[in-house]
């Protein structure tokens, strides 16, 4: 039987709502989404902040006169939101994905394969239903924690930095659900698939620095965390959340330290990532972000054609 556009357009949507709606009624999914987030806030207001906070203070020196514990709180704070947002693109995708996993272990995907449902148009639902949840939530994560910090501090946004900071969680989004789409397809029970996602939330803050900035890890570990796309989008977040906090911090300052405190935060918190040896800059981390997503959506055409290929 052959579909005409409008019938695969529908069907398309169709399955893209079904897999939203499923996985916004799991609410135990969602938790275990946000693991990831609720750990880096804990560590954070208990260990980090204040840590972080004294210690750029007193690395100010005779400078710290000119510049207000209210000013490193409001740069530490856009260093906590980078780290919640960035590993929230990574944890979320990959429990928004478990709906896969889910409907092959109660063998829905037999019923798709016996409809005349392409099997490119379901396998590119279940990737717009991810993204879509993702975006719900990691959105709403990005937008309460620019509502907080704007309310207790200032982060010196302009409107066209927020602007881009949307655009590059939706760019994130992408990469993240293709490269877990590849991860899921090798899953076949949801008890396997939680378990591996519980690993996953409780590393995925080291690896992209949300707990400890990659610059202070050894190099060889650094080479490794910076293959890791979540490293170059968390980076991305940091760039846009503490540039302006920064940038007001050495206005402050007025140059009277050479430039050697704005140098010394952009080191510390890794705001230029170390790539096998060489610094890479902004527009080098969204070609590598967007090499990914490109070389992602091949693996995952060529995997999924193969997955779904009709007997």
């Amino acid at each position: 039987m052959n579909l005409t556009f409008k019938q695969k357009f529908n069907a398309y949507l169709g399955m893209s709502k079904r897999n939203i709606k499923i996985f916004l009624k799991d609410k135990t999914t969602i938790f275990f989404s946000l693991l990831a987030q609720l750990i880096i806030l804990v560590l954070y207001l208990t260990f980090l902040k204040q840590n972080y906070v004294d210690g750029l203070l007193n690395n100010l020196g005779g400078l710290k006169e000119m510049v207000s514990e209210q000013d490193i709180s409001n740069l530490v704070n856009g260093w906590l939101l980078s780290g919640l947002v960035g590993s929230s693109t990574i944890t979320i995708a990959l429990n928004a994905l478990s709906v896969m996993v889910n409907d092959k272990e109660r063998k829905v995907d037999y019923d798709y394969n016996s409809s005349p449902i392409n099997g490119t148009l379901i396998i590119l639902s279940y990737f717009t239903g991810a993204v879509i949840t993702t975006f719900i939530l990691s959105g709403l994560i990005l937008t309460l924690g620019l509502i907080i910090l704007s309310i207790i501090g200032n982060l010196y946004l302009t409107m066209m930095n927020v602007v881009s900071l949307y655009l590059l969680l939706l760019l994130a989004i992408m990469s993240s659900v293709l490269l877990m789409m590849i991860i899921i397809s090798f899953f076949k029970k949801i008890s396997s698939l939680s378990a591996f996602s519980g690993v996953i939330s409780a590393c995925i803050g080291f690896f992209i620095g949300a707990y400890i900035p990659i610059g202070q890890f050894d190099k060889g570990i650094q080479y490794v965390a910076n293959i890791i796309p979540g490293s170059h989008v968390t980076c991305l977040f940091r760039n846009y959340l503490m540039s302006g906090s920064l940038n007001h911090i050495d206005g402050l300052i007025n140059g009277l330290d050479g430039g050697a405190f704005k140098e010394s935060v952009s080191n510390l918190f890794s705001l230029n990532l170390n790539f096998f040896g060489s610094s890479i800059n902004i527009l080098t981390m969204y070609l590598y972000i967007s090499l990914i997503i490109i070389v992602s959506l091949i693996v995952n055409i060529v995997l999924y054609r193969y997955s779904f290929k009709r007997q």
